[in-house]
């Protein structure tokens, strides 16, 4: 009975469980995968020999990055990493990426999406280092790095080419000039985050809105200055669908009215947009009547008609509403809410 057992188990191990691990290898993140690795020399073995395991690099948050990094890309195992996640990861510096660069900087040729949120000691010279050799990178976040600057962005733009998705949220030295490379390099990209890019004005905004007709997200959290003359440009961007303008201080309803082009919007946040009134949502409605998320936070001249007008239009779409502080809104029992938004889930109303 005893051999049997063996047999059995050995059977499954040898036939059964690399089809698992095959399964397994694509859909565990890359941590997961690790710690499999420790806990039989049979899914050692399997896994290894998988490809997927070695295309991830994520230090997360943990301690001594730089030098983990470094000693990770000199392995012959991952020399076809195509993500590198170094999100608040500590002890990572410019010279941790000029040591990348000499000594494995052909590691990093196949890198399409790289992490380096919150690395605070990273300057522009790092980041010529790391993308030196980066240029099938797609992907590139550096949010709250206030030692980046426009000499970083120039780096960037030289070096990859194919960049779709871009977060400098929170880099606050970051000026037009950025925008302006991102225009004429970035003529693809789909997705960008300048929350909080302070020195950024109406000039570079309406670079990008000119030239990057492919956005269809585009973060302006919490840039109070731009004029309303901006803010209808946005109306280019045919594909948008995710737009933030939270503390969008000089936006009409005569800019709202111009953004409710933008079809496609599904998600919009306009929290604090202290200008806007009824006539701006009501066009809003009209306009792009595949809503799911709007916040009207803190807006204190929107109605109820304003709640007609979107329960008339994007009723059938709309899941997430936020009217927290909307004090021209009367309080509604669920089932009211219901009745005018039957797919919501989600409603903030003042209390």
């Amino acid at each position: 009975m005893e051999v049997e057992k063996e047999e059995s188990v050995e059977l499954w191990c040898r036939e059964t469980l690399p089809k698992v691990m095959k399964i397994v290898s694509v859909r565990l993140p890359q941590r997961d995968l690790i710690n499999l690795l420790l806990v039989s020399p049979w899914i050692n073995r399997n896994l290894v020999s998988h490809p997927s395991l070695w295309l991830v690099l994520d230090f997360h948050e943990m301690s001594d990055a730089g030098n983990r990094l470094v000693a990770a890309l000199s392995l012959p195992r991952y020399q076809n990493v195509k993500h590198i996640n170094l999100e608040f990861a500590r002890d990572i510096e410019d010279k941790h990426l000029e040591n990348l660069k000499n000594k494995c900087g052909n590691s990093v040729k196949n890198v399409e999406t790289l992490n380096l949120n919150g690395c605070q000691k990273i300057s522009d010279i790092g980041i010529g280092f790391i993308t030196s050799n980066c240029s099938k990178l797609k992907v590139f976040s550096i949010y709250w790095n206030v030692r980046v600057s426009d000499l970083g962005i120039r780096s960037l733009v030289n070096n990859c080419k194919l960049v779709i998705d871009l977060n400098l949220s929170g880099c606050k030295n970051v000026t037009d000039e950025s925008l302006k490379l991102i225009a004429e390099n970035y003529q693809g990209l789909q997705l960008l985050n300048i929350t909080r890019c302070v020195k950024i004005t109406d000039k570079g905004l309406d670079m990008v809105l000119v030239k990057c007709s492919s956005l269809h997200s585009l973060n302006l959290y919490a840039l109070s200055s731009f004029t309303d003359a901006a803010y209808k440009r946005i109306s280019l961007l045919t594909h948008l669908r995710f737009l933030d303008l939270c503390g969008a201080q000089n936006l009409s309803d005569d800019g709202l009215s111009c953004i409710a082009k933008c079809k496609n919007l599904t998600s919009l946040n306009l929290t604090w947009c202290v200008r806007i009134t009824d006539q701006g949502v009501v066009s809003l409605a009209e306009g792009c009547k595949s809503l799911e998320f709007l916040s009207l936070f803190g807006i204190v001249g929107v109605t109820d008609k304003s709640l007609e007008a979107l329960s008339g239009c994007c009723s059938a779409t709309l899941t997430t509403l936020d009217v927290n502080g909307c004090i021209g809104i009367k309080r509604r029992s669920r089932d009211e809410l219901l009745q005018l938004f039957p797919k919501l889930v989600c409603f903030k109303v003042h209390s």
